[in-house]
């Protein structure tokens, strides 16, 4: 049947097969039809399936032992992440994800920061990245969970509130971000490139008030499709990883929203970063034209070009493949798994970098707390050392002076 215009596959048409052992229903959409179509209790003799698209396997022949395609480059009939490298990655960058937020979170707390706007956008700054750890961190688990098993829970967990959930979250997490990021690039640039325009400085009040308007737009962005498809969970649900890029199938249900998301708002929040940090930098460069570039100078250039540059890394491979995928270009599906893993997380694992580990005031406030309080007891440690060995190369020099003193007048010569 496969590679036939079928625009329709009616299961009436296999009731009589029962003897049924292969079937080739390659490059033909099967979208709609029900969970486990091609039960054993159908087909007892069935051992070979062809499908046009993986999860297809996973949906509509999960106890079929011979079923390709075998991966969609995320997962494999056996394991959700199919590849030991996905595997380490997955539980590192999770890792690193949430231990960096929350040490930027214990850091923006228990210090008495006097700039407490920038503070409280950094703090959900940080607590919208630890969200995108935490949904590594639970796909990780579930990789776990189903490690040599994953044919048989595969439509289970694709089609559950559970993965619906996890990919909200991590949606939820996504345009947060994107969202502070794009607030905290306008703000800047206001103050910095338009000094002089009778802005006045933002409150406390109005970044807090601000922020609780961002969190909701993220989460209002990602429940609508949990509403709008409530009947079905395949906007999330699209693979094992719960995330909706849509770039291995570009026309599934629900890829209008998923094209709003990321070729709408995203790049318009990528190109809002982007011109806004250009022009902060041009403004600096032109005021500072005059004189030589300080040190200082220099760091906030690195800055601000670290910035742009992982916002770059982050989003534009992701609309740029996005974009590939809906022209009906080829696109390997290893990528949606490199994306998904190493490109989406980038921000949320270097955000701490950018905006707080690097910082003066950070740098200075640990060399202030523990770290300084353990390299001043070293130093204390290696200089009493060096103090007790030049004493006692003092001693030895004058014990081998007074012997050379006490010594006969003959042997005193001969020894010279």
């Amino acid at each position: 049947i496969g590679y036939n215009p079928v625009a329709e596959l009616p299961m009436t048409l296999f009731s009589s097969l029962n003897n049924l052992r292969s079937l080739g229903l390659e490059d033909i959409n099967m979208d709609n039809m029900d969970m486990d179509t091609f039960n054993l209790q159908m087909f007892p003799n069935l051992d070979f399936v062809y499908f046009k698209k993986f999860h297809y396997c996973m949906t509509y022949a999960p106890n079929v032992q011979k079923c390709r395609p075998i991966s969609d480059g995320v997962s494999s009939v056996s394991h959700l992440l199919g590849k030991p490298l996905l595997r380490a990655a997955v539980w590192s960058i999770s890792c690193v994800t949430c231990l960096g937020n929350s040490l930027v979170l214990w850091g923006r707390f228990t210090a008495n920061d006097e700039n407490r706007v920038l503070s409280i956008i950094i703090r959900n700054l940080a607590v919208s990245d630890m969200l995108m750890g935490i949904y590594l961190f639970i796909i990780a688990v579930e990789d776990a969970r189903f490690r040599d098993n994953y044919q048989q829970e595969a439509s289970t967990w694709m089609s559950s509130w559970s993965c619906t959930i996890v990919g909200a979250l991590a949606m939820t997490s996504s345009e947060v971000s994107v969202l502070i990021l794009s607030f905290m690039s306008v703000e800047r640039f206001i103050l910095i490139a338009a000094p002089l325009k009778c802005h006045r400085a933002m409150t406390s009040q109005t970044a807090a008030s601000s922020m609780i308007v961002i969190w909701i737009i993220g989460l209002v962005l990602a429940v609508v499709p949990v509403i709008h498809w409530r009947s079905s969970t395949r906007f999330y649900g699209i693979n094992g990883m719960c995330f909706p890029l849509y770039i291995d199938d570009p026309y599934l249900t629900g890829w209008e929203y998923s094209a709003f998301i990321f070729l709408g708002l995203n790049l318009l929040g990528l190109m809002i970063i982007g011109y806004v940090y250009a022009a902060m930098f041009a403004s600096i460069w032109r005021t500072r034209h005059a004189t030589p570039l300080s040190v200082g100078d220099s760091e906030f250039a690195l800055r601000f070009f670290l910035i742009v540059l992982t916002e770059a890394v982050c989003w534009a491979p992701i609309i740029a493949l996005k974009i590939l995928a809906m022209m009906k270009y080829p696109v390997p599906p290893d990528l949606h798994a490199w994306i998904v893993i190493f490109i989406l997380p980038v921000n949320s694992a270097i955000n701490p970098l950018l905006y707080t580990f690097t910082t003066p005031k950070f740098r200075e406030r640990l060399s202030e707390g523990w770290l300084g309080k353990i390299w001043s007891c070293v130093s204390r440690k290696h200089s009493k050392q060096d103090s007790q060995t030049s004493s006692s190369i003092n001693k030895t020099t004058v014990i081998d002076k007074n012997m050379m003193q006490s010594l006969p007048l003959c042997i005193q010569y001969d020894a010279t």
